[in-house]
């Protein structure tokens, strides 16, 4: 897609909303994290084992997202929005009078459930922000913000530090917070719950697992995001040891991060433009390659000792950051792409928190490693395991078509586009062992819903009658409403109360 559609996107009054209170929140999280780092060595003197509490309480609440991601998906993304991050400020401030590290890390254990939990309803408000098709935009532009803050965040971080006590950092990571919460309540459209109450918390919490391993592309992917972050966790973890081992300063660490950052930045802006022509698992393919071979280069000069200027290095990772954009925008797309609204809580959940558990492994193997093995063998070990999953993605994976195509018939209009829709459109999930003629039924159903009717309010009967419609009499009701819609954009499609034998059809 061309970088202009892209940038079209932020005239939505809601994605712009979502874009800018993740970014802002984003660069909070960077200097929160320089801040915190500070605080337990400097001010309180912590040594290994605090850091190690610390950052296992930022990575713990992951492994129950998929858990908790069923109670996401019975509110509205943007109810739960407002009090995760309501929540989350309460607790940042927390971090401002915090006496020591057990204190804050508990208040991080609990922060860091309420920022997944927030990570997931926004996953869900961005359907809901955004027409279907343009998700691979919309996740480009997120991921290029994303990235544009981690190369300011850790330099203005330190740069506050210094300035000012760890403490008034926390202050003023507080108050992204609120500024997403203003952000948040200031949403037009929202998920829409499936209504099931009847429905246990095993079922819902089945059906999220059920969905994912049950499709050959999702369960592909998680596959494929579990080696791989696996793999560069176990050279990530090691950065401060790769630095000096190529013969460069410590103060190149931060170069390093910014490097990536900024090749991130590079690598989303070119998916934007190439990602709609592109299949999916070829596109990861060879961003896998190319970081393959940067971490084996980077393992053998360690290895041989070989030293060049420090700039070629820089390059070599700004590089790597431009290649990781087609791993970090390819994967948001696909899930989404193969995931109906009201399931996305629980699999963007379950998509993120496996990778998470290795995660957490990796960086104790890589220390183990690295004193069995030495640092070059690790790296060069890493990027022979990149190169053999990327052959393996190809041949397999290769022959995904890609998902995003224009849709058959239009979808609901984006926000502020001046036509009207309803606040959401949650897709058909058709569930295995049931009837055709049943399916076909649903499917009329769900295309009325789709366009705005309020067939909630149908009795049943009525909904009877509707199942017995014809396609031809379906694309009739469809057509008289998006003609009367663009008579009056201004008018929104509403229930009439005074007439409830019919009013579900406006």
């Amino acid at each position: 897609m061309r970088p202009p559609r892209a940038l079209g996107l932020l005239a939505g009054r809601d994605f712009r909303l979502l874009f800018v209170s993740s970014a802002i929140s984003g660069l909070g999280d960077w200097l929160d994290q320089v801040a915190l780092l500070v605080l337990v060595t400097t001010v309180w003197h912590g040594g290994a084992s605090d850091l190690a509490l610390v950052v296992s309480a930022s990575m713990l609440p992951l492994l129950a997202t998929p858990f908790l991601a069923v109670l996401i998906d019975r509110r509205p993304s943007r109810q739960v929005l407002v009090l995760t991050d309501l929540a989350q400020a309460a607790l940042t401030l927390g971090l401002v009078v915090a006496p020591g590290v057990r204190w804050a890390a508990a208040l991080v254990l609990v922060r860091s459930a309420l920022g997944s939990l927030s990570g997931v309803a926004g996953q869900t408000q961005l359907r809901v922000s955004v027409r279907g098709e343009d998700i691979p935009s919309a996740t480009v532009l997120l991921q290029t913000a994303m990235q544009s803050v981690k190369i300011l965040g850790p330099a203005l971080g330190g740069v506050l530090v210094v300035l000012m006590s760890p403490r008034t950092v926390f202050a003023a990571n507080a108050c992204t917070f609120v500024v997403a919460v203003f952000a948040a309540r200031a949403l037009r459209a929202t998920s829409v719950p499936a209504g099931k109450s009847e429905s246990h918390y095993l079922a819902e919490l089945g059906e999220g697992f059920r969905h994912v391993f049950g499709s050959r592309v999702l369960r592909s992917l998680l596959l494929v995001m579990c080696c791989l972050m696996f793999v560069v966790f176990l050279y990530d973890s090691m950065a401060a040891l790769i630095v000096p081992a190529l013969g460069m300063g410590s103060s190149y660490i931060g170069y390093m991060v910014s490097a990536v950052g900024l090749g991130g930045v590079l690598g989303s802006l070119l998916m934007g433009r190439f990602t709609a022509r592109l299949r999916p698992f070829l596109t990861m393919a060879g961003a896998v390659l190319v970081i393959g071979c940067v971490i084996a280069v980077i393992g053998i000069a360690i290895r041989q000792e070989i030293r060049v200027d420090a700039a070629v290095w820089v390059c070599a990772i700004f590089v790597l950051g431009i290649a990781s954009a087609g791993i970090l925008v390819t994967f948001p797309s696909v899930v989404h792409s193969e995931t109906p609204v009201e399931l996305t809580g629980r699999v963007w959940a379950l998509m993120n928190s496996v990778p998470a558990v290795l995660n957490v492994l990796a960086p104790a193997l890589a220390a183990a490693l690295v004193s069995w093995m030495g640092l070059g063998w690790l790296l060069l070990s890493a990027g022979a395991a990149l190169l053999l999953t990327s052959l393996v993605v190809a041949a397999r994976l290769g022959d995904v078509p890609n998902p995003h195509r224009p849709a058959a018939e239009p979808g609901p209009a984006p926000l502020n586009s001046g036509a009207s829709r309803r606040e959401t459109a949650v897709p058909r999930v058709e569930r295995a062992g049931t009837p055709p003629e049943e399916n076909a039924m649903t499917e009329k159903i769900d295309k009325l819903a789709e366009a705005g009717f309020a067939l909630d309010q149908a009795n049943p009967a009525q909904q009877e009658v509707l199942k017995s419609l014809s396609d031809d009499e379906i694309g009739v009701l469809l057509s008289v409403k998006s003609r009367v819609e663009a008579a009056a954009s201004d008018v929104e499609g509403h229930v009439a109360v005074s007439d409830p034998s019919g009013g579900y059809l406006w």
